[in-house]
């Protein structure tokens, strides 16, 4: 059997080495040329020959497909197509300022004896990476055109990778964001700022010389002098607790209960603009100014308390940095 096997190669190498002799006839010359070329040599030019064709002729198809995806992708992305591009160049930076304000987020949220230290624990890089691409994978089983996005503008799905990194640190945000509010509420709950936009302060808080009467006393509040029919606004959230029109002593006015037992009141108005009951918010108007009950012109008497009996200085509130809205 092996010299069967070996006299057929034999066979075969001797006829490949066989030599054919090409012979070539110019037109118009009298003299020829001819060559001569193994039949090995022709079959791997041949072959030479259409392996050079093929190639050509995928490099053609593969170039027509690719043509065709880049215009089926700026098909699905539009006009944006373009500001895609510019935006995934960009994207280095925003992880910096991204790390930059996590960063800054966990110094508030130490700062603040956050609730969890669980809040603390961000996740790596790569982690966000792979539930990015987890959850691109799952889009791109209902929407087979994001395939052609991934083949081309891969950076771009780095977004994706930042905004996984934002959502898991949305517990860290939520914390210092519930923080905030909370004393942002506590605050706007105390009577801190000037219940008129602009006055003139015509008496303060202490002992004075009554107006009136002549005779020394003590004010429990200041007056704030302006034109009657200014407008006074809620120094701080609360319920009124009083909404009183008379034309003796405090004449038309209102007390405004506060939380942590802290009360505002606001005399001399000329009308209310409020209920006894109803639920006020900070700035909100309450009333005007006007010159009712004791009073020699018109002007608000404004009050603070702490407690329905000891009343303080209204200047130690209404200096702290929380004007009008």
């Amino acid at each position: 059997m092996e010299k069967m096997i070996k006299k057929r190669i034999d066979q075969v190498k001797e006829k490949g080495h066989q030599r054919l002799t090409v012979l070539l006839i110019p037109h118009g010359f009298d003299k020829s040329f001819h060559f001569q070329i193994s039949i090995f040599t022709i079959f791997f030019l041949v072959g030479l020959l259409f392996a050079i064709v093929g190639i050509a002729v995928l490099g053609i198809v593969r170039y027509n497909n690719t043509r065709i995806q880049i215009n089926a992708l700026a098909s699905v992305y539009g006009k944006y197509f373009d500001e895609y591009i510019e935006y995934s160049e960009k994207l280095g930076d925003i992880r910096d300022d991204f790390a930059s304000l996590n960063e800054n987020l966990q110094e508030v949220h130490s700062l603040i004896d956050g609730e969890s230290d669980e809040l603390l624990k961000l996740p790596d890089e790569s982690d966000s990476e792979d539930l990015a691409a987890t959850e691109l994978k799952v889009e791109e089983a209902v929407d087979k055109d994001l395939m052609l996005g991934r083949s081309y503008l891969s950076e771009i799905y780095g977004y994706r990778a930042v905004r996984v990194s934002m959502e898991k640190n949305k517990a860290l945000v939520d914390s210092v964001f519930n923080f905030l509010d909370s004393r942002y509420g506590i605050m706007n709950s105390l009577p801190f700022g000037e219940p008129l936009l602009s006055y003139n302060l015509t008496s303060y808080y202490g002992m004075r010389r009554s107006p009136t009467f002549g005779y020394m006393e003590f004010h429990d509040g200041v007056d704030l002098a302006n034109v009657p029919g200014t407008d006074i606004t809620a120094t701080g959230d609360g319920r009124v607790y009083r909404a009183i029109y008379s034309n003796r002593g405090y004449g038309n006015h209102i007390v405004i209960a506060h939380a942590n037992g802290y009360y505002s009141l606001y005399g001399h108005c000329t009308s209310l603009k409020v209920r006894e009951g109803e639920y006020v918010h900070k700035g909100q108007r309450i009333a005007t100014v006007g010159a009712t009950g004791n009073v020699t012109g018109p002007h608000l008497h404004y009050e603070v308390w702490i407690g329905e009996s000891n009343r303080t200085d209204p200047m130690d509130y209404m200096k702290v940095g929380f004007g009008q809205y």
